[in-house]
């Protein structure tokens, strides 16, 4: 593999594109790749910390947060722009997605044998930083191969592999909570041998039709520029940034905190909110899985995005609400089963929107999508951070109001981008 002048694809038809084989490969990585991620640091690693520091557990899953989320931010843009200038026998994007399967793997059965928790923060952060390596290069495929018809079928599909990977992967850690190392040698298999074997179904091959553009290599100075975006040209690619942003850190400072609500909140304890915790993780699963395709499939036929984003942005609002009137497990349950809902419409159309505020989807969408990304990736792992700060000062009630007042924020975020209906 060789970093070098941006390769540029120009589209071709969805026949020429083999995008059925790309739809699979892309579904697949997110699918496995989110086993991993998801079990590793929504059950296993609060359990974790939970075993080596009760007492103060939502403090250190909060830092833990706040340092993963600094080299989330640091390198989720960063290799996507790698992969831009990437050049190799299987493309630019797949090499990044195998590396960073690697590493990902490599780096949760790293955290099997911890009893530090500064080693636990350390490696926490990493997970983050090679789970962008993937993230980055892997959401740029969509504007590399998909035509603009067919992208809000694989943002749904992706999102269904983020969320179903997710779902399954809290399921699996949850049956190796009292066997903490098993676990994470599991989900380190899982990304290892899932996320590289669909990764190959994303290689790119040279093909009639599809001309080759390679531009000049970019100064230091130019290429370093290039990652600040002027909001004052592209202000919808800013709207999109921002909305995405407090979303994902709302809703994420539930979901990160789950455990710990149905633990403190509900007053299960950490048995019971154990055998609880799967229960709600699959009534989420279920809901997503309900609303991701068909409303990206409506989307694409429509040919709106906007009004699905700002729908979903409010269902997630009220979902939040339901726990500080019902603080029971049912009440949780439904909550979730809404917040479900209400996140897979808006991620199975949010993504195809991402691609549709680029300013240069030609020639530097690894870069561009992996800013974008930077809302979700670093949204996902500050929002413990921020969690934890609010149950600090306020309680859990007060969690539940924050995350309602970001979703309704992320609603009126949109109204502003012009560039997409």
């Amino acid at each position: 593999m060789t970093v070098s002048s941006p390769t540029t694809l120009t589209p071709t038809t969805a026949k020429a594109a083999g995008l059925g084989k790309v739809l699979a490969g892309f579904f697949g990585v997110q699918l496995f790749v989110n086993i991993a991620n998801g079990g590793t640091i929504n059950s296993l690693v609060p359990n974790l910390i939970a075993s080596l520091d009760g007492a103060n557990k939502v403090a250190i899953l909060g830092v833990a947060g706040a340092v993963a989320a600094v080299g989330g931010v640091i390198s989720q843009p960063l290799w996507g722009h790698l992969s831009d200038r990437t050049r190799s026998r299987l493309g630019r994007r797949v090499p990044w997605i195998i590396a960073g399967s690697v590493g990902l793997a490599l780096t949760v059965l790293g955290l099997a044998p911890t009893t530090s928790i500064v080693m636990v923060v350390v490696l926490y952060a990493l997970v983050q930083v090679f789970y962008s390596m993937i993230a980055g290069p892997l959401s740029a495929i969509i504007p590399d191969r998909a035509p603009t018809s067919r992208r809000g079928v694989f943002s749904a599909l992706g999102s269904l592999g983020v969320f179903v990977g997710g779902l399954i992967g809290v399921i699996v850690a949850s049956q190796f909570v009292t066997e903490l190392p098993t676990g994470f040698a599991v989900m380190a298999a899982v990304v290892l041998v899932g996320g590289i074997a669909f990764a190959f179904a994303l290689r790119e091959r040279n093909r009639p039709g599809v001309e080759v553009v390679v531009a000049e290599r970019a100064p230091l100075r130019e290429t370093l520029r290039s990652f600040l975006v002027d909001p004052r040209l592209h202000p919808d690619f800013y709207w999109a940034f921002v909305a995405r942003l407090v979303l994902i850190v709302g809703y994420w400072s539930i979901t990160s905190f789950q455990l710990y609500i149905l633990d403190d909140y509900i007053g299960l304890g950490l048995s019971k909110a154990n055998a609880i915790f799967p229960v709600t993780t699959a009534v989420l699963g279920v809901a997503i899985i309900l609303a991701v395709v068909p409303a990206g499939i409506i989307s694409d036929r429509i040919k709106r995005r906007k009004p699905f984003v700002i729908i979903a942005s409010v269902v997630v609002a009220a979902s939040s609400v339901i726990p500080i009137v019902s603080p029971t497990v049912p009440g949780v349950i439904l909550s979730v089963g809404i917040a479900g809902l209400g996140i897979g419409t808006y991620l199975s159309v949010d993504q195809a929107l991402m691609t549709e505020v680029l300013p240069n989807a030609s020639g530097s969408a690894g870069k561009d999508l992996g800013i974008l990304n930077i809302a979700q990736a670093g949204g996902q792992v500050v929002s413990p951070l921020v969690a934890s700060l609010v149950i600090g000062l306020a309680g859990y009630p007060a969690l539940y109001g924050f995350a309602a007042i970001a979703a309704a924020l992320a609603a009126v975020a949109i109204l502003p981008i012009r560039s997409v209906r």
